[in-house]
């Protein structure tokens, strides 16, 4: 089973490249399989078919409804009543409710103001508020806040994949990173090797003294150590990149002995644009859409101030008027009713928390923004600095790899000791390192600025 899921992940990962790129894996592939396939990235997507759910759900308090009812009563053979009612209600998304309904009574027992005609009785209604309720109210701020719900699930979802995806980012340039130290190692190993068959070589001629034998068998056994070391870093890294990678977020898949980490390139800042860039940011984002909810709140809070004062009106027919369109306006039915707290304490106290909690959530936006601001600004200085500091420990780097070529040349020529060549490759191998260690911060340095500006998960 191990094997399958092997075979695979090669057919995924390589799949999309070309031959001669197929056994590297890039980081912007390795991005996008996991903003597609790995779990956190799918449950951040069902929260959003959620989100749409409730949406739905909350159109749901203005689907129609049919509704009806019989009571009748049967006495010693004698219909002392039955009242039957059907019809439908239809909510509206601005406040009134309309109904159509029926109603067929008889009976000798019959209370007179549920006596209708023979042929029953129809009416049209209208329900309408004209204090609490006339704006907004409970139904109507739930759709909109539903829907602004909805929004903030893609934009939690941006933000789930924001911080998964930096989080892979950041341990794919640590496999990048080490390596290339494992190259490096095994670089400086070969050279160990070569030197030290040449001086066995050269001892056995009587041209070197044992003791250059001695001393190239230990470097040569440290430069070992240190291979076994790197790969064993390696061998950890790819282990920490295979955490991510997940077949439709159920199969957890392996890398391939053969795949191995893009190399490592110099990553250049371009041009600062915080303000533009900042705008957009899905946290504050966020914060704009948890304002557009409070508002809504606000609002309904502040319908509850009103009375609460209805007024319906109900226009009778029989079912034949009704069915030829022949109406006459002299038969109705109507009614209103007026309630309204005394002191609005509850109202007032709610309205007012409501504020409070839109003051401190601008309060508290005007700060993320500003800590955004300056966390772009730390991350570009370090930039900056890192992509300088890589330029100038490769130029050492080139320096010193030239120094140990001169050196062991002077070697070969009998004009220079061993242990001034070993020196020169440990200046070497220090600054290579340095370079390899700015080459990944540079990396990281881009990756962190997508990362504060939120646009990973894009």
């Amino acid at each position: 089973m191990r094997y399958v899921i092997l075979l695979f992940s090669v057919f995924l990962i390589s799949s999309s490249w070309s031959q001669d790129t197929m056994m590297t894996l890039r980081l912007a592939d390795f991005l996008q399989h996991i903003k597609e396939n790995h779990p956190i990235a799918l449950i951040a997507s069902n929260d959003v078919l959620r989100a749409e759910q409730v949406v739905r759900l909350s159109k749901g308090n203005f689907d129609p409804v049919a509704i009806g009812g019989i009571d009748q009563k049967y006495y010693d053979g004698s219909t002392y009543y039955s009242i039957l009612s059907s019809g439908i209600k239809i909510p509206t998304r601005i406040g009134w409710n309309l109904k159509m309904m029926g109603d067929w009574n008889s009976g000798i027992f019959l209370n007179p103001e549920n006596r209708v005609p023979t042929e029953g009785l129809t009416y049209l209604g209208i329900d309408v508020p004209l204090g609490r309720g006339m704006f907004t109210d409970a139904q109507r701020t739930q759709l909109k806040r539903a829907a602004v719900a909805f929004d903030q699930s893609n934009i939690q979802k941006q933000l789930a994949l924001n911080d998964l995806l930096y989080e892979a980012g950041q341990y794919f340039i640590i496999w990048q990173e080490q390596e290339a130290q494992l190259a490096l190692a095994q670089e400086v190993y070969t050279l160990a090797k070569t030197r030290l068959e040449q001086v066995k070589i050269n001892a056995a001629l009587g041209e070197r003294p044992e003791m250059d034998t001695l001393e190239a068998s230990a470097v040569l056994i440290l430069r070992e150590l240190e291979v076994n070391e790197k790969m064993l870093s390696v061998q950890n890294a790819r282990l920490q990149i295979e955490n991510y990678i997940w077949e439709k977020g159920t199969l957890p898949l392996l890398l391939a002995p053969m795949i191995s980490a893009e190399t490592l390139q110099l990553s250049k800042p371009g041009s600062l644009a915080i303000t533009e860039n900042l705008t957009l940011h899905p946290i504050l984002t966020l914060y704009n859409l948890k304002i557009s909810d409070l508002e809504l709140e606000r609002k309904l809070k502040i319908e509850q101030l009103k009375p609460q004062f209805n007024v319906n009106y109900n226009l009778l027919q029989t079912p034949k008027n009704l069915l030829s369109t022949q109406f006459s306006f002299t038969n109705y039915k109507w009614g209103a009713t007026f309630s309204m707290p005394i002191l609005l304490r509850k109202e007032r106290s709610s309205l007012a928390i409501t504020r409070l909690y839109l003051e401190n959530t601008h309060l508290e936006m005007d700060k993320k923004q500003r800590d955004l601001a300056t966390k772009q600004l730390q991350i570009r200085n370090e930039w900056n600095n890192n992509v300088l500091q890589s330029q100038t420990s490769s130029t050492m780097a080139e320096r010193y790899l030239s120094l140990a070529a001169a050196e062991r040349q002077l070697f070969e020529g009998g004009e220079s000791s061993l242990f001034i060549v070993n020196a020169r490759e440990i200046n070497y191998i220090s600054a290579k390192m340095k370079y390899i260690e700015y080459l990944a911060k540079t990396q990281k340095s881009a990756l962190s600025e997508k990362y504060i500006t939120g646009t990973l998960g894009m």
